[in-house]
């Protein structure tokens, strides 16, 4: 049996020059605090649609994935089959009202209606 000693470079380099645990730890948790999105960007960012010509559908719609939507209903149903993957959706709780439906148990209760819903993410009709 063959038993291989192997040492990094930077344990042989002189104490003064490696920079400290804690500030790899605070860069690190820098970068995360960057990197995450806080829950009022999250909420600003789904109000965010650029509406186009009427027959082309809306672009740009929160959790969209690059896809254009000509009616709220198609909208709707797509944000319905990504909340398999834990994203935010709008379930129809009586006719013409929907109830925003987020795995956060924490999230404040949103109820609109087809209109606001309409309005909100620039649809025509």
């Amino acid at each position: 049996m063959m038993v291989t000693n192997v040492t990094f470079s930077v344990s042989h380099v002189p104490s003064r020059s490696r920079r400290s645990h804690a500030w790899h730890a605070s860069a690190a948790c820098l970068v995360l605090a960057a990197l995450v999105p806080s829950p009022a960007s999250a909420e600003e960012k789904e109000t965010a649609a650029v509406q186009s010509s009427s027959r082309d559908g809306v672009a740009n719609l929160p959790y969209a994935r690059g896809k254009t939507f000509r009616t709220l209903d198609e909208y709707l149903a797509h944000l319905e089959a990504q909340g398999a993957v834990d994203l935010p959706w709008w379930r129809e709780i009586r006719p013409g009202v929907y109830e925003r439906v987020t795995s956060m148990p924490e999230a404040r209760r949103e109820v609109a209606t087809r209109a606001e819903l309409m309005r909100r993410f620039g649809f025509a009709r």
